[in-house]
């Protein structure tokens, strides 16, 4: 089964000769797992993806975490789609 994990930090910023300057950081990695794979697992995978957004971009006003599972239904069968 294949999931997309993305992780979004953005929030305004101080920057010379500007105001209300945003500054945002996007990652989106894609894991291959297994149907036995648990949500805890899942979880651990966003939290290392947090923490690697957050080592380029310090206290964001905003971070936010998406999994997504594309599947399809194909022959009465749930096939993942990726």
């Amino acid at each position: 089964m294949k999931i997309e994990i993305e992780v979004r930090a953005f929030g305004e910023v101080e920057a010379q000769g500007t105001s209300g300057a945003h500054k945002g950081v996007e990652l989106m990695h894609v894991h291959n797992l297994s149907k036995d794979t648990t949500l805890g697992e899942v979880e651990t995978l966003l939290s290392t993806l947090f923490e690697e957004v957050e080592s380029g971009y310090k206290n964001p006003q905003q971070n936010l975490g998406k999994i997504t599972i594309r599947a399809k239904k194909e022959n009465g069968e749930i096939v993942y789609v990726g």
